[in-house]
């Protein structure tokens, strides 16, 4: 691992950490798919505090909260839901 890296998922769960504390989430699932690096995330965020904020928005949001995180992650997806919004996916 390079310096600042983090392997056996030990970011996946920094990253979780970090967006439960700063969305109060009702739902946040971080997936490593870098193979053990970190370096690939995948993450799903339900929280009322994307209410009345754009897609852009809500990604520029998460990016700030893992600011320091990002400076070793070379991909991320993100889905990032109201919690009426998510109530209605998983209602189909």
């Amino acid at each position: 691992l390079e310096e600042g890296e983090m392997g056996d998922g030990a970011m996946a769960a920094t990253v979780a950490t970090k967006l439960k504390s700063a969305f109060e989430t009702e739902t946040c699932t971080v997936d490593d798919l870098s193979d053990g690096c970190g370096g690939k995330i995948d993450i799903l965020l339900v929280s009322d505090k994307f209410e009345g904020m754009g897609l852009l928005d809500r990604q520029r949001a998460v990016h700030a909260a893992l600011e320091e995180e990002l400076k070793t992650i070379h991909a991320i997806t993100m889905k990032c839901k109201t919690v009426k919004q998510w109530e209605a996916m998983q209602a189909k």
